[in-house]
């Protein structure tokens, strides 16, 4: 979080609570902490964790809400020398108690809220399992507002620790879990200078990013999303206000409150956001609307811009990046470059690569290969996990360290990227191949399709069929309309969806990313109401 030396999360956290110490560095719904309320804070907690029995090395777990608690939490256990695992709120405690056992975690801070949920993972974890309950504005029972901690109240009784190990560059700072659709998320390690290098390389992402700024962060605190999210504004000095649970109507009514200059959603967040009515000065302090985590259509995208900021940024970005790959800006947000995701953040390089091959199996300009990229902020590697480890990530003759994505892309003479979508989510239909993202990018432009979902389902003759899942407010709406909708579109024919599925909603993941695999596997699911074409 430091340009000067050492790159560690702790020496950059130092610098901006002694320079900024006075200044507002994050708020909730029922707190607020300077930078030297949030550093005394932290400090306390190291003194707790210690008493906990908490050494530098050690996997600690957080349960933790978008919070200034979360904050504090996860600063002490990193001041302590010990390694966060943040996890999913939503998860279920089974796959909560694997993951303790996966990362050998003993001890969890969770907000008292979520007490039950501890109480539940404890019950089958394999080792013994450990709480410490902490208070924020969404602890609501009686129970747990008398067990849990008020931060920083409560901490008034451990002295603050000055004597704070001193961790090296390259040792682990984080691991955070993939939002994958897998059973169980993989761990990526982040190093402390990787962690230091990811909030220099959002500099680009957030340009002109200043102190004082002040930034909304709706996401799960497990989410790479949030990490991107305030990792970089905590190191500017700016301020970080935290929803404890993600509402619309208080998302804008923060907006107006806190005077927020910097907004980011999912494009999922951004469609449902933009369904409501808002006063005409409900965005008058934002200088900036940002997305990421999927494909954002144009439609939405102009919205955002005559309603939000003409100042959009997209970011694409994963967990094994620290969520930060490249970056699309408004002035470059024209023609086809519309639909890009932009071209490479700082210091970091992207290439198009033949798919399983290396670095150096670049594909020609234009051609449509996997997207590969490395940076100073490339994960370590998946805990615990060496096989995984070599699969996601590939270290070239020069000793630097590539992430493959999975994910199928381009880039134009320029060095635009254009992402097709991902190799598993390719439809191959009667031998020809078919990606959902462009089909989908038709759909959600009637103007009664809310979400849309585009998958290959099996079919005996062409191999695959194209279906497409949709959501509506309109009751009316029916499969012929899509059809003809449709069929006015670019789309070539064999592009059309031959099947029309009307949903309540799409599957998705921990992190709200769409989740494609569930369609799949699904097949011809259960469904409110099911019409067909062709």
């Amino acid at each position: 979080m430091s340009t000067g030396s050492p790159l560690t999360v702790c020496a950059a956290f130092d610098r901006v609570a002694r320079v900024f110490r006075d200044s507002e560095a994050a708020a909730d719904s029922v707190s607020r902490l300077t930078f030297g309320e949030l550093d005394e804070a932290s400090r306390r907690m190291v003194s707790l964790l210690r008493a906990e029995g908490v050494v530098p090395g050690m996997r600690v777990g957080l349960l933790t809400l978008p919070s200034t608690v979360h904050l504090v939490a996860w600063l002490a256990v990193v001041r302590s020398g010990a390694i966060p695992v943040v996890f999913h709120t939503r998860e279920a405690a089974q796959l909560l108690a694997r993951l303790c056992d996966k990362f050998d975690i003993g001890l969890v801070l969770h907000d008292a809220s979520l007490t039950p949920t501890l109480t539940a993972m404890g019950e089958v974890c394999a080792g013994p399992l450990r709480g410490i309950p902490l208070r924020s504005g969404a602890t609501g029972s009686a129970e747990a507002l008398v067990s849990g901690r008020e931060v920083p109240r409560d901490l008034a009784g451990f002295a603050p620790a000055h004597d704070l190990p001193v961790p090296a560059e390259d040792d682990p700072a984080v691991i955070i879990l993939s939002s994958g659709t897998t059973s169980l998320p993989k761990g990526v390690l982040h190093s402390h200078r990787g962690a230091v290098d990811a909030a220099r390389t959002a500099l680009g992402i957030y340009a002109g990013l200043r102190p004082g700024q002040r930034v909304i962060v709706p996401y799960s605190t497990a989410f790479t999303g949030c990490y991107a999210t305030w990792v970089p504004f905590l190191n500017a000095g700016a301020c970080c206000v935290f929803l404890e649970k993600f509402d619309l109507p208080e998302y804008l009514a923060a907006i107006r409150r806190e005077r927020i200059t910097h907004v980011s959603l999912t494009p999922t967040m951004w469609r449902k956001l933009l369904t409501l009515d808002s006063n005409a000065d409900t965005y008058a302090s934002v200088v900036q609307a940002q997305f990421a985590a999927e494909p954002m259509d144009s439609t939405t995208l102009r919205r955002i811009r005559d309603t939000v900021s003409p100042n959009i940024v997209q970011a694409y970005g994963s967990t094994e990046m620290f969520g930060m790959v490249s970056v699309n800006v408004a002035k470059d947000m024209r023609g086809e470059r519309l639909n890009s995701v932009g071209r490479p953040c700082l210091n970091t390089e992207v290439r198009i690569v033949r798919e399983g091959g290396s670095a150096h199996d670049l594909m020609p300009v234009g051609e449509v290969g996997e997207v590969m990229a490395t940076s100073p902020s490339v994960g370590e590697g998946v805990w615990g996990d060496e096989a995984l480890t070599a699969k996601l990530f590939h270290v070239d003759e020069d000793g630097r360290r590539w992430w493959r994505s999975g994910d199928l892309g381009r880039l134009d003479e320029d060095g635009f990227l254009f992402l097709e979508g991902r190799s598993d989510d390719m439809i191959i239909s009667g031998g020809i191949n078919i990606m959902p993202n462009a089909v989908e990018e038709v759909l959600l432009g009637h103007p009664s399709v809310t979400e849309a979902a585009v998958v290959g389902l099996p079919h005996p003759e062409w191999g695959q069929q194209v279906h497409a899942f949709v959501v509506t407010g309109d009751p009316s709406l029916t499969a012929k309309a899509l059809e003809d909708f449709m069929a006015t579109s670019p789309l070539s024919g064999y592009q059309r969806p031959r099947k029309f599925h009307f949903v309540s909603s799409l599957p998705r993941t921990a992190t709200n990313k769409l989740n494609r695999r569930r369609l799949r596997e699904a097949g011809e699911p259960a469904r409110e109401a099911v019409t067909e074409s062709g």
